[in-house]
Order: C-alpha cells, then sequence, then structure tokens
C-alpha cells in the first residue's frame, strides 16, 4: 500500500500533467520574466542572528485542518509585521492550499523586502516556472520525493528565473544528495515524512554535516521558546514556524514569545 507522502506525490504529477494542457510552459516563462522584484532568500537567511521563516498553513494531512479561517493575505501582513525574515506559503491541496494563497501573500508583500518561499510538491520543472510566474522567490524541493538526478534538474531550473531552490532533507543521506545537487539553503525537517512523528533531534544530528557556508532553516515541531533555545543551539539560521503561528489568537505575541523577545 502507498503511504501519504507516496500517494501525494503521485497525485502532485497527475495534476502537473493535467495543468500542462490548460497553462503552456511557454506563458508560464513569459510571466516569470515579466516579473521585476524578486527579492534575495538566501541573503534574508543570512542575517545576523536566528531568524524567523514565517508559513502560511491552515492544515496538514496528519493533522487536517486546523486553521480554517485563516486569510492568507492577512497572514501575511501580520508575519511582515513580527519581523519575519521570509514568508512560506503552502500550495498543495493537501495542505487545504491552493496557489491563490501564494498570489494573495505576494501581493500584499510587494515591495517589503521579504522573501516568499512557495511550499509544494515540486516534482517536474513546470512547477519551477510556475513558482517564478507567481511570483514566489524560492521553491521546495523534498529530498525524499526525488532521486539525485531529478534533485540536481530542479534545483538548477530556478536559476533561470533567478529563483533559489530551498532543499529539505531528513537524513545524512538527504544533506549529501542536497549539497551533491548545489543547494544554496537547506531545510532540515524534524518530522518523519511517512510516519509523521517529529523529533528535534533531527536538526541537532544533521547540522554539522552541512557547511556552516550554507544556510539551514529547521522545520517543524518548533513550538516553545525551549525547543528555539534547542534549535538556536545547533546554529541554524532560521526555524520555520507554521501551525504554531496559524493557529496562535495572537501571533505578534506567539513570535515574541519564540524570539525570546
Amino acid at each position: 500500500m502507498l503511504s501519504v507522502l507516496e500517494r501525494i506525490v503521485n497525485e502532485t504529477r497527475e495534476a502537473v500533467e493535467a495543468r500542462k494542457d490548460t497553462a503552456p510552459l511557454a506563458e508560464l516563462e513569459r510571466r516569470a520574466h515579466a516579473r521585476t522584484e524578486r527579492n534575495d532568500f538566501v541573503a534574508a537567511l543570512n542575517r545576523p542572528g536566528v531568524g524567523l521563516m514565517a508559513e502560511i498553513k491552515r492544515g496538514s494531512p496528519s493533522k487536517g485542518l486546523f486553521a480554517p479561517d485563516l486569510v492568507p493575505a492577512d497572514q501575511a501582513r501580520t508575519y511582515c509585521e513580527i519581523g519575519a525574515v521570509a514568508v512560506s506559503v503552502l500550495t498543495a491541496p493537501a495542505f487545504f492550499a491552493t496557489d491563490n494563497d501564494l498570489c494573495d501573500a505576494v501581493t500584499v508583500l510587494q515591495g517589503s523586502g521579504l522573501p516568499v518561499l512557495r511550499k509544494e510538491f515540486h516534482v517536474d520543472p513546470y512547477q519551477v516556472a510556475e513558482a517564478a510566474a507567481l511570483g514566489a522567490d524560492a521553491y521546495l524541493l523534498i529530498a525524499k520525493t526525488l532521486d539525485a538526478a531529478q534533485l540536481t534538474e530542479l534545483a538548477t531550473t530556478g536559476e533561470q528565473y533567478g529563483l533559489t531552490a530551498f532543499v529539505e532533507v531528513t537524513d545524512g543521506v538527504e544533506a549529501e544528495m542536497a549539497l551533491e545537487a548545489g543547494a544554496t539553503a537547506i531545510g532540515i525537517n524534524n518530522r518523519n515524512l511517512h510516519t509523521f512523528e517529529e523529533d528535534l533531534g533531527t536538526t541537532e544530528r544533521l547540522r554539522h554535516t552541512i557547511p556552516s557556508s550554507i544556510p539551514v532553516v529547521a522545520a517543524s515541531g518548533v513550538r516553545s521558546r525551549e525547543d528555539m533555545r534547542r534549535m538556536e543551539a545547533c546554529g541554524v539560521s532560521a526555524v520555520l514556524i507554521g501551525e504554531a503561528l496559524s493557529t496562535a489568537a495572537d501571533p505578534h505575541a506567539k513570535a515574541r514569545e519564540l524570539l525570546g523577545r
């Protein structure tokens, strides 16, 4: 039986093939190259201190819909106010999201200087063109869903649009794959993508295997100031926070708590 991750990837591939018939690659490329504003994702992560990458997240495959009333435009505005160094926007249907969420966030953040990450199951170069056309500055690549050749191809595809590939890893083999693919920004996911169990020790174990010259973001499982301290002690450049901010009654207060301000 297929795992949840395998099922999502298969459904994504089918959906991408269908979209190619309605939105030709040439049209996406035209829109992508017409975009004049691109924000430097890597530079944002390399700012002094440990930054907050804030995520617009309504739900997840493992927990279902937990923020049904979330308004992406309002959430993006809030993230700008709380001092996030970058904004991650989920667009995958498995996370109760669509590309409209990304468009809304990009519109609100225009002129802010905040880079936007399209968090999607990117498995085809066509999707990288989509990310660029939609106004993203970076796009997620999940190493576990790709082989080495696919990862390298997708990581380099973004260069023609001025986008950064943000490669997510969960173990040492994937971290090595990311480095060999030329990744310039790496995320360490503390969530097991098959069991969905979370372990902050994943970042603690893997951070030292990645050169300090490459910004590393710790993702998943960070909900408290104590969790943040553990990640800060690893030497990460930023921490990705989605659920904790998306479900907080007061995101401003939650951000201050997490950052110790």
